[in-house]
């Protein structure tokens, strides 16, 4: 692959420093990461940050002065799309690159079109892919902030969707995530998440008798799930659940998991300590409704411990690679796999070696290259 620049958009300073905000500005970092280590040119814009800065791997981090300067809507207009314009234009980069939803990401894609650059969309989550309407449709069940729902979510979900349609390249997760339709004409290629597992590898686990939960609470995410299934586990089964809610259900979901028994609640905890827990454990257990690849699994499998889903499952992947066993949204299924330890046949080495095979960072910039030349 020829040395290039590439150009990245978002909130992925935290993400650079060790701070991650998310598992999309994550993986954006890590790619970001490997392409500099690789000898490419490499730039994040980020209105979000602080400072500008050049991190270690070369990455260079450039921040938008006076983005939240103004009146709401105005400043918009005025200052924040002609500034983001105006510093993705002067990059004059060959490749242009966003992940997560935003209606911003419009910007960049004006900017690879007027200096004939290559834009690539990549999928963050499976609803992503469910089409506008169910988009729509979930996000009404799930949002309980109207302001957010229709000035923030809609006009994100329009111009991601319609970015299908322009896109060079759309970036896939996993084969589950393929569409069909008139409404995608780039190419699709899948390009798995990337993993730096070196602090995993550096873990002695010694499996003790609980399951884990990891991840910010929200609705969206499947709260009620996790609380619903708890409800009904037994409460000789011990769950430790790492994460603090992000809404006011999931805060109300928070304090009623606080009366079982067979809880305990860590809030938010930092990487090492919190992979430390996932490696000690019998398994991981994700109650999720939409995810895309959630780190959080190749974390857990880079540990050697396998993962419980109640729905998500990224292209049939704990199945065909017995990783994990998904309940297919049953949570009296999901339920009797814990109780009954269902995970504890499961090969522990091989999970370790899917995610070296597959998901390795050393090797990120190599399957890149093997998919966008």
């Amino acid at each position: 692959m020829t040395r290039s620049k590439f150009c990245f958009f978002g909130n992925i300073s935290g993400a650079l420093t060790g701070n991650t905000v998310g598992g999309g500005e994550l993986q954006v970092a890590l790619l970001a990461k490997a392409l500099a280590l690789k000898g490419h040119e490499v730039v994040i814009i980020d209105p979000y940050a602080k400072e500008s800065f050049t991190s270690p791997e070369g990455v260079k981090l450039i921040k938008i002065e006076n983005w939240n300067k103004g009146i709401r809507g105005v400043r918009f207009i005025l200052h924040r799309v002609p500034a983001l314009y105006k510093i993705l234009d002067e990059q004059n980069a060959d490749y242009y690159y966003i992940r997560m939803r935003s209606f911003f990401h419009l910007i960049p894609y004006l900017v690879a079109k007027k200096n004939k650059a290559i834009f690539i969309q990549a999928i963050a989550s499976d609803i992503d892919v469910i089409g506008f309407w169910n988009q729509i449709k979930y996000e009404i069940r799930t949002n309980s902030n109207i302001f957010k729902l229709f000035m923030v979510n809609v006009p994100s979900y329009i111009v991601s969707n319609y970015l299908l349609l322009k896109s060079d390249y759309i970036f896939l997760q996993h084969k589950g995530q393929i569409m069909t339709g008139n409404h995608i004409k780039g190419k699709m290629m899948i390009f798995p998440n990337i993993i730096e597992n070196k602090v995993n590898q550096l873990l002695k686990s010694f499996h003790q008798d609980y399951f884990i939960h990891v991840g910010t609470l929200t609705i969206y995410k499947g709260a009620e799930n996790l609380y619903n299934l708890i409800s009904i586990l037994d409460k000789n089964i011990k769950v430790i659940i790492v994460g603090v809610p992000d809404d006011n259900k999931s805060e109300i979901i928070f304090n009623r998991l606080k009366d079982f028994s067979n809880v305990i609640l860590k809030g938010r905890m930092d990487h090492q300590s919190t992979i430390q827990l996932i490696a000690n454990a019998q398994a991981l257990i994700n109650t999720s409704n939409y995810e895309g690849f959630p780190n959080i699994f190749l974390e857990a499998w880079a540990s050697g411990v396998p993962v419980i889903s109640l729905k998500v499952n990224p292209g049939n992947v704990l199945n065909q690679n017995s990783l994990g066993i998904c309940c297919e949204g049953d949570l009296n299924r999901m339920k009797n796999c814990i109780e009954t330890y269902e995970t504890i046949s499961i090969d522990h080495s091989k999970l370790i070696s899917y995610v070296n095979d597959y998901h390795d960072f050393d090797s990120a910039i190599d399957r890149l290259a093997s998919i966008i030349q």
